[in-house]
């Protein structure tokens, strides 16, 4: 009797583990729960603040302005970032996206930068990180409203304002 009990109890762990493998594989192949509609907007953001850090490090005032939208308070932004263009030859920044807040049709983009800003003299080039939010608005067509926080954009103004925290 004991063999038999041996053997039930031995078909039995090996059905409980062939079970569990089963389990486990099922699973794995579970269908990704993310709605494609959101993941495209979510693609679609990070395109735009992609194409906005382009637009920056290239110089290209024409594509940079394209991305805002039309406001009096994105006119002194605008302002400093071809002050920027001017005044330094080459510009590298580098952004993470740290958080992404969609509500309708408003974005807030948390991100965290940092870069290099070169002039054309010998001079050191100005080292900088720092945090900030970009607003965006819209859905295909994304289309900045707003920065917050410690923004990239417009160097020379907080060089000369002396906003800046001792090189990092």
């Amino acid at each position: 009797m004991i063999p038999c009990v041996r053997e039930c109890v031995g078909k039995f762990l090996v059905w409980v583990f062939v079970s569990f493998l089963g389990v486990m594989a099922l699973a794995c192949t579970k269908p990704n729960r993310v709605d494609p509609g959101d993941a495209a907007q979510v693609r679609s953001i990070d395109a735009s603040v992609e194409r906005l850090r382009e637009a920056y490090i290239n110089k290209d005032a024409t594509a940079f302005q394209s991305m805002l939208m039309p406001l009096d308070s994105l006119r002194r932004l605008e302002l400093e970032v071809e002050r920027d263009f001017a005044i330094y030859d080459r510009i590298q920044l580098d952004i993470g996206i740290d958080r992404v807040l969609i509500e309708g049709t408003d974005v807030a983009v948390y991100f965290h930068w940092q870069g290099q800003w070169h002039r054309k003299t010998d001079d050191p080039p100005i080292r900088e990180r720092g945090h900030a939010i970009l607003r965006l608005v819209g859905h295909q067509n994304l289309a900045l409203s707003g920065v917050d926080g410690d923004a990239p954009f417009g160097m020379t103004s907080r060089r000369q304002s002396g906003e800046l925290s001792p090189v990092r």
